[in-house]
């Protein structure tokens, strides 16, 4: 049992993932369908609640006595297959942060090892799930590492990805998720002109970032019991969990070289 910690908004836990998927791939980002029920049981066994980012940072929203905020990033289809009948089974809502350019299409952006590829989210399903009560977020246009690429061409995929997904839910988008948990002074600021509330990263920078930036606890293949338990709780487990995290971090920015953003998708 995961003892009960007073939390202030900031130290609520995040977990995020990518794709719950059956279908193998050489790479560690993926779940199962088995293990993504697990995770929801034993959350649910502990009374964990979920609650949005937008709760989170709400100072006049009431928390329950377990808040917990899960979240997904890249918008791969798997979440509407697979994550969503599992979530409705255990009454949990997510968080969903969606590649604008790439909706209903594949991953063509990552590196797609052994040519094995992922279709993201249509416009249709990302819909379906906004109307379900998920929160939806943004992710970029293009998923750059939005600290390599030029300061105009950071700002077009802070801003239009933003757009997209307004224009298309007819609602404000108030969040983004750093591509690879990265950003730095110029992101911060792109994202507040363009009208970002919060950003979610893998961990705080400095703390000055917060409380924009919101920390989040990635859940991997590998991961078991004793790795959840240490991302949700303040134990001395959680400063091994995090060592992990950033030398998976540090291995995943390998995509952002091999497959650089191709700027000409703007438009779509």
């Amino acid at each position: 049992m995961i003892k009960t910690i007073p939390l202030n908004r900031t130290d609520i836990p995040v977990l995020v993932f990518h794709k719950v998927e059956p279908k193998f791939e050489w790479g560690i980002t993926r779940v199962t369908p088995r293990q993504f029920r697990f995770i929801l049981r034993f959350l649910k066994e502990n009374q964990y609640q979920t609650i949005s980012v937008a709760d989170a940072f709400d100072s006049d929203k009431a928390l329950p006595d377990r808040p917990i905020v899960i979240t997904f990033d890249d918008s791969y289809d798997s979440i509407f297959k697979y994550a969503y009948p599992i979530l409705q089974e255990f009454e949990y809502k997510a968080t969903i942060f969606v590649v604008t350019g790439f909706t209903g299409e594949w991953n063509l952006w990552d590196v797609n090892l052994g040519g094995i590829k992922f279709r993201h989210l249509s416009w249709e399903q990302i819909q379906n799930l906004s109307e379900a009560g998920f929160e939806m977020g943004s992710h970029t246009v293009h998923h750059p590492d939005l600290t390599r690429i030029p300061k105009e061409q950071m700002k077009a995929e802070v801003s239009l990805s933003k757009m997209h997904l307004e224009d298309k839910l007819g609602q404000p988008i108030n969040i983004i998720s750093f591509p690879f948990g990265r950003y730095n002074d110029d992101v911060l600021q792109a994202c507040h002109e363009t009208g970002y509330l919060h950003g979610c990263g893998f961990w705080i920078r400095k703390k000055n970032d917060q409380p924009f930036v919101f920390e989040r606890k990635a859940y991997y293949l590998f991961d078991n019991r004793w790795s959840l338990q240490a991302k949700l709780d303040h134990h001395w487990g959680r400063s091994v969990e995090n060592l992990k995290l950033r030398l998976v971090n540090f291995c995943s920015h390998g995509t952002s070289l091999v497959k650089p953003a191709k700027f000409e998708r703007y438009n779509k």
